[in-house]
């Protein structure tokens, strides 16, 4: 085929991104697949590849992103260009590689300051409301275990998690559980710089150790809720409340500030002889925190005042001194960047999920008053191509099923097939 045609061919792939880590689901042939080992498979272009990594880029529309994922997340590579190599070239390039990475280790050398990376957990204040902060929509867990490997590389002592966020999806919070206890905190000091910590944003970081707070910080309100705004009960709330107990014990956080953050508890502080913060889930301590009709959300000040919150700090040179770090050296704004620029594409998907959700529901029903049949077959024909795209978004990112206001359940999606059905078989 000549090269002139395989490459219209190829700008013709029709692919589509979805929010939470920016996943794609291709429906062409001459796409470079990547199978990861949680049993997606993604199609695109393999950008370039390292050691430890790979970007692969993904594009809907007229979106597009590079995405990084580490070695450890993909099972193998099918790409599309099987040309074998010649063995001199991929000689020389390997012996590039490794000078590159000697060369880049000689630089990454420092004179013993402490390197730190500041990660956005949410969009930061100054960024006025141009992008969302839902967990599992805007903010993805796949996106900072990608960030992993970038920041060993750049030899990062400590990294703090700056959060702002109101919330999101719990099922997303399982898996920032599992990263930040099973990559961050092995690998690096990881603490938690609160801005605006609420829900599944509390929860989510919760196995961290140290909790710093900005002046006017605040972290708790994290009762699960599902379709129509209804708290979990019964097995399910039983469940969710376990789950914290175990986050709280491999934060070392007593299990009674998150139980009562989560369900109406009471909770209040005594001393003991010794001077120690005593955790009470009732009303009788000295100092009542929350009433049993409450969910109790934590400022900054009772957080650094009963030993929860490490300290206060309104700007970066505050955190320092919070931090007790003599000599500090900001690095990895490339990570900051790789995980800010994920917000803002997640955050375009996530418009993108809307219109289309708007699209559909809108020739559906004009399809539903049309007496023509041929204008009402051009408005179901716009309502199938909606629909198929909506169910790939669910499919690659579950958290939408719950987005649009409706669950968006395998039923529901039979439903629709089913009444797109009838409308085109009216007279």
């Amino acid at each position: 085929m000549p090269s002139r045609l395989l490459n219209i061919l190829r700008s013709m792939a029709t692919t589509v991104l979805v929010a939470a880590v920016v996943l794609t689901c291709s429906a062409s042939a001459l796409a470079d697949k990547l199978h990861l080992k949680d049993g997606r498979v993604l199609e695109g272009t393999v950008v370039r590849e390292g050691k430890e990594f790979v970007f692969f880029r993904i594009k809907v529309g007229s979106i597009s992103q590079e995405q990084m994922f580490s070695r450890d997340q993909i099972l193998k590579i099918e790409q599309d260009d099987q040309t074998p190599k010649d063995d001199e070239s991929l000689k020389a390039k390997e012996e590039a590689d490794r000078k590159a990475e000697t060369d880049k280790k000689a630089a990454g050398r420092h004179t013993g300051a402490t390197r730190v990376a500041i990660l956005n957990f949410g969009p930061p204040n100054e960024w006025l409301g141009s992008a969302g902060d839902m967990v599992g929509v805007q903010i993805s867990a796949s996106a900072f275990a990608a960030a992993v490997p970038m920041l060993k590389k750049e030899k990062v002592d400590v990294v703090v998690i700056r959060i702002n966020s109101g919330g999101g999806y719990t099922l997303e919070r399982d898996r920032f559980e599992e990263i930040f206890e099973k990559q961050y905190k092995p690998n690096f000091r990881t603490v938690a710089w609160v801005q605006s910590a609420i829900s599944a944003a509390a929860m989510s970081p919760w196995v961290l150790e140290e909790f710093y707070f900005f002046p006017d910080g605040s972290i708790g309100g994290c009762t699960e809720w599902s379709g129509g705004m209804v708290a979990s009960k019964g097995a399910r709330l039983e469940m969710i409340l376990a789950k914290m107990e175990r986050a709280s014990e491999l934060g070392k956080h007593d299990r009674k500030i998150m139980r009562s953050m989560q369900i109406m508890e009471a909770l209040s502080v005594d001393y003991d002889s010794s001077g120690n913060v005593v955790w009470r889930q009732d009303e009788l301590g000295q100092f009542v925190l929350n009433r049993h009709s409450n969910v109790y959300t934590m400022n900054a000040s009772d957080a650094v005042r009963f030993g929860f919150g490490e300290g206060i700090a309104a700007n970066k040179e505050e955190l320092v001194k919070a931090l007790k770090l003599q000599e500090v050296e900001w690095v990895a704004e490339n990570v900051t960047k790789f995980l800010d620029d994920n917000i803002r594409e997640n955050d375009k998907v996530e418009r993108r999920n809307r219109e289309t959700f708007d699209r559909y529901t809108n020739a559906r029903g004009l399809a539903a008053q049309l007496q023509d049949k041929q204008r009402r077959g051009q408005q179901i024909s716009i309502a199938r191509r909606a629909l198929e795209e909506i169910k790939r978004f669910v499919k690659l990112n579950p958290n939408f099923q719950f987005h649009l206001g409706i669950e968006l359940s395998p039923e529901w999606f039979e439903a629709q097939d089913e009444e797109l059905k009838r409308l085109a078989a009216l007279p």
